[in-house]
């Protein structure tokens, strides 16, 4: 009753889940270009390898 006593009929409204404005929510992530991409896996394939060596 408080929401409908303050908002009126809008105040009644479901509004679980939704972002409220532009830039709310989860963020998007951002695509990596391949070759940092490349150097990444390389870098974590040559940690693998020395742990694996252990």
């Amino acid at each position: 009753m408080n929401h409908f006593n303050n908002e009126g009929m809008m105040g009644l409204e479901e509004k679980r889940g939704k972002s409220k404005g532009i830039g709310m929510g989860r963020p998007r992530t951002l695509s990596e270009d391949p070759e940092t991409k490349i150097k990444l896996l390389q870098a974590e394939n040559e940690m693998l390898k020395k742990l694996l060596e252990m």
